[in-house]
């Protein structure tokens, strides 16, 4: 259960939002003036995350740009009609593959992330972001970017 609720808590914490500004302050949201208020997070806590971000990043960037790579081969394996389908199999396991390797990653930035909050700012920061979560427009938000 323990395992769960820390799984929801960091899907909490990584939300996009609707707007430029506002995806901003999501994407980064330790740096918002508006999040450092409302949760309390001191400017050291603000640095240590940016830290985490910062060492976390370029593996990021690398398993993102991989992962395109190999969405846009399958992408063209399917148009093209790849008849051999053990081709296309070895193809669409190499995109799952990066995808959970992506995932994972950022998976733990996030718990580390997680980890320089208290108790009490955890729980504050899952309000501001349940909140926002319900301002935005059902059905996604404009603004949403797909790069780490």
């Amino acid at each position: 259960m323990r395992v769960v609720r820390a799984a929801a808590a960091l899907a909490v914490l990584s939300g996009i939002a609707a707007t430029p500004a506002a995806a901003q302050e999501r994407h980064k949201w330790w740096l918002s003036e508006r999040v450092k208020a409302e949760v309390g997070l001191t400017d050291q806590q603000s640095g240590e995350i940016e830290a985490i971000f910062q060492a976390v990043l370029p593996d990021l960037r690398v398993h993102k740009d991989e992962l395109d790579r190999l969405e846009r081969e399958v992408s063209r394996l399917l148009a093209e009609g790849e008849p051999n389908e053990a081709v296309a199999l070895q193809a669409i396991d190499r995109v799952e593959t990066t995808r959970a390797s992506l995932n994972k990653a950022r998976t733990l930035m996030l718990l580390r992330m997680y980890r320089v909050l208290s108790p009490d700012q955890r729980v504050k920061l899952r309000s501001f972001h349940q909140r926002d979560r319900e301002r935005r427009p059902p059905g996604g938000s404009a603004g949403q970017t797909s790069r780490p």
